[in-house]
Parts: C-alpha cells; sequence; structure tokens
C-alpha cells in the first residue's frame, strides 16, 4: 500500500507521497534484508560464506526482526488501515485477494523463522566446517524459503499498489494520517524498523520517516550505529 497522490498537484485532502512515505521505505527496507538474507544462505550453502557461531546467533537474531516487522506490517494493514479504505471505498473494494497473500506470507514466514532456529542450533552443535549432509540441506531449504518469502513480498507489494491507488484518493488525509500514527506506534521494534526505514530512504522521505518511526534524536543515533555494526556482522563487507 505505498502509492499516493504527488506532493505536487494533488487533491489536498487526500494522503500524499509524504504521509506514505514511512510504509513505502519500509515495505522496500524489508524485502532487501529478505532478498540479502536469501543471498547469504546461498553463499553459505555454496561453502563461500563462512558462518561462524558468532555470526549465526546474529544471523538467527536478524532473521527474527526482519520476520517480527513483516508480521506487524501486515497485521496492522488488516486491523488499522485497510478498515480506513473500507469506510471510504463501499463495494467497490475487494481485499479478498490481498488478505490470501497475507495468509500465504504468514506461512511462509512461520517456516523461515523454524528454519532459522534450526540452523542455528545446528552451528551451535557443530560448525560449519564439520557440516554434515544433513546441515546443508537444512541451509539450502532456508535459502529456498528466503527467496519464496522475497518473491511473495514483491508480488503483494504490486498487487497492493494496483488495486488500492484509486481507493487510497478517496480517504480523507487527516484520517489516513491517525490510522498511520497508530500503526506505527504499534511497531514492535521501533529501533530496528526505523534504522532499516531510514538507510533505504531517499533522501527526501527521510524526515517523514524520522517524524512517524521515531528516528531523531541521540538514542535513535546511538541505536543505529549499534545496529549498524551488527548488520556487517552478518552480512560481511556487503553490508558497507
Amino acid at each position: 500500500m505505498s502509492t499516493a497522490q504527488p506532493e505536487t498537484g494533488a487533491d489536498p485532502g487526500s494522503p500524499t507521497a509524504r504521509d506514505l512515505a514511512p510504509l513505502r521505505v519500509t515495505d522496500r527496507a524489508l524485502l532487501a534484508d529478505v532478498r540479502r538474507l536469501a543471498h547469504l544462505a546461498e553463499g553459505v550453502a555454496a561453502g563461500t560464506v563462512p558462518l561462524v557461531e558468532r555470526r549465526a546467533l546474529a544471523l538467527g537474531d536478524w532473521v527474527e526482526r526482519v520476520c517480527e516487522a513483516i508480521r506487524h506490517r501486515h497485521d496492522g494493514e488488516e486491523a488499522v488501515l485497510w478498515p480506513v479504505l473500507e469506510r471510504h471505498a463501499g463495494r467497490t473494494l475487494d481485499l479478498s485477494g490481498l488478505r490470501d497473500d497475507h495468509v500465504a506470507l504468514r506461512g511462509v514466514l512461520g517456516e523461515v523463522r523454524r528454519a532459522t532456529r534450526g540452523l542455528v542450533g545446528a552451528v551451535l552443535v557443530r560448525p560449519i566446517a564439520v557440516a554434515s549432509a544433513e546441515d546443508f540441506a537444512r541451509i539450502r531449504r532456508l535459502a529456498r524459503l528466503l527467496g519464496e518469502l522475497a518473491d511473495l513480498l514483491e508480488e503483494h507489494r504490486r498487487d497492493a499498489e494496483r488495486e488500492l491507488r484509486d481507493e487510497l484518493a478517496r480517504v480523507p488525509r487527516a484520517e489516513w494520517r491517525r490510522a498511520a500514527r497508530d500503526h506505527h506506534a504499534e511497531t514492535p521494534d521501533p529501533v530496528f524498523t526505523s534504522a532499516r526505514a531510514r538507510a533505504a530512504a531517499a533522501p527526501g522521505d527521510v524526515a517523514a520517516v524520522d517524524e512517524a518511526l521515531g528516528g531523531r534524536g541521540l538514542p535513535g543515533v546511538l541505536a543505529r550505529r549499534a545496529l549498524r555494526r551488527r548488520e556487517r556482522l552478518v552480512f560481511g563487507d556487503a553490508a558497507g
């Protein structure tokens, strides 16, 4: 749900691109992380990426954070954001396909979490250097699941943009902004979500992301630095 009227020439009563920037950028950041995680798992399975105990623990933590952020995003759509659209769209809005997407995504998220926990547990028992065939099968399965999750997220994002674009333009801006604030206020891990969104934001979107997700101030800066160190531990040099 990331399409809005442009700032210039937009109906002043409908949500603007700035209003939707935090949602749009968060979606982009989470999808990018899932694809990076899939690539990382593929490298581990191919034997080109080392996975020592410390990195495995950081990987497990990162996967949990990403999956929880995605879960919150979709639960918030159903509980907070979509009801606003339904109130103003009348009978023209059919959310059944997008709800089906959420059901499928919840299933894959659960599988990804279980597969990651299994992999981390195996690495703690037996280093990857002496991994068994079963261990490598577990890693390949995780890579496949992460790739499937990324594809489903991308498809869901495209479908939502196409199907909700016209309906969103009918929503009063003030009502949408209240609903979005409620959704962002329930973010389970605001430090992670705001840092990931901020890293993916275009310069013009940073202020809107900070306002919605609480990324301002010294605590936010320090937390983002700590998370950046964690990111480098998970993804290595590719994290910058």
